[in-house]
Formats: structure tokens, C-alpha cells, sequence
């Protein structure tokens, strides 16, 4: 990204708020996490004032293309599709995923051949799910919050799901473990 503080007083971000530790909404209805706090070190940076608004994720291109905002902070793999419609920064961070299913229920991936397994359908991890565990019926969501409620509820049997954001359920609930870890 490059800007300078007389270009843009304000620089406007969205986000899809529902991934932590990267975006989520806190108790006071704030967007925080670590893109937020990169964002806004950014801001600083160029004496800028940064603004945060919180869209679905499948809408964040479309509306920087219409410049309802000026950038987003967001996880977003980059992919063919979207080099084609938006510039990127260079990655800065690098991420894995893994299985996490209720404690004790399964120890290894292979228990859940013929099982249900979550997964967000925005992120890039869905096509090692598809290509590498056919065996594994996935199920798409369209957040990984939603995934972990049908997880929780028994609808699932687990969640396919970028380690940063499942470790941050495992830390929250005790319930859950990660599988073949």
C-alpha cells in the first residue's frame, strides 16, 4: 500500500470481523486484532486517521472497487481470481490449518473417513480438504463461527480450519480438541 498523509486523511479499512485473532468485534462493539493493530500502526506511520468498517467478506472486493472504502485488513488468501481485481501486499503472515473436533472423539484424521468436517468456504485450506482427504465429506460455511456452532451442536463432527483462528477456540473451549495433532 502506498499513501501519503496528504493524499488520504483518513484512510478507510474493511474488514469481515469474524476471524480472530486477526479481526473480531470486541464487548464494546469495537473491531480489534492483530490487522486492526497493523492497520493502525500503518496510519500512524503516514499521520493518517484509520476508520473500520465491518462487511461480509464476499462483498470487501466489490466495494473496494466501488470505493466505499480504501483498503481492507483482512485474511484473504491471494489467489488467481482475485490478482485479476485487487492488488495485494506482500503476505505477512504465514498460516496452516488443522482438524479440531470435540475432545477425546477423534485422535488422528483418518478417524474421520465418512465423517462431516466444517469449513469456510473463503478460505484457500478447503482445497487441501477436497484434494488430499476426499474421503472426509466437507460441508461449506460461510464463516468459520458458524462451522463451530454446528460443531458444538453435533451437526458436525469437525472443522477444517486455519490454526491461528481454531487455536483460538481451543484456548476458549475445553470441549474441543485438535485432531492428529
Amino acid at each position: 500500500m502506498s499513501l501519503s498523509a496528504s493524499a488520504a486523511q483518513t484512510i478507510r479499512f474493511a474488514t469481515e470481523a469474524s476471524y480472530p485473532p486477526f479481526e473480531l468485534v470486541d464487548a464494546n462493539n469495537q473491531i480489534v486484532g492483530f490487522d486492526v493493530d497493523l492497520a493502525n500502526a500503518l496510519c500512524k506511520e503516514i499521520d493518517a486517521t484509520c476508520t473500520f468498517t465491518n462487511q461480509a467478506f464476499d462483498s470487501l472486493i466489490p466495494g473496494l472497487k466501488f470505493r466505499r472504502f480504501d483498503a481492507v485488513m483482512a485474511g484473504m488468501d491471494i489467489t488467481p481470481e482475485r490478482e485479476k481485481q485487487v492488488l495485494f501486499s506482500t503476505p505477512y503472515y504465514d498460516n496452516s490449518a488443522l482438524f479440531v473436533g470435540q475432545q477425546g472423539k477423534f485422535t488422528s484424521i483418518d478417524q474421520l473417513k465418512g465423517k462431516k468436517s466444517g469449513r469456510a468456504e473463503r478460505h484457500h485450506p478447503q482445497k487441501f480438504i477436497t484434494d488430499k482427504h476426499p474421503e472426509i465429506t466437507t460441508v461449506p460455511y460461510d464463516s468459520y463461527q458458524n462451522a463451530k456452532l454446528d460443531l458444538q451442536n453435533g451437526r458436525i463432527d469437525a472443522v477444517f480450519g486455519d490454526t491461528a483462528v481454531v487455536t483460538e477456540w481451543l484456548k476458549s473451549n475445553p470441549k474441543l480438541a485438535a485432531v492428529g495433532r
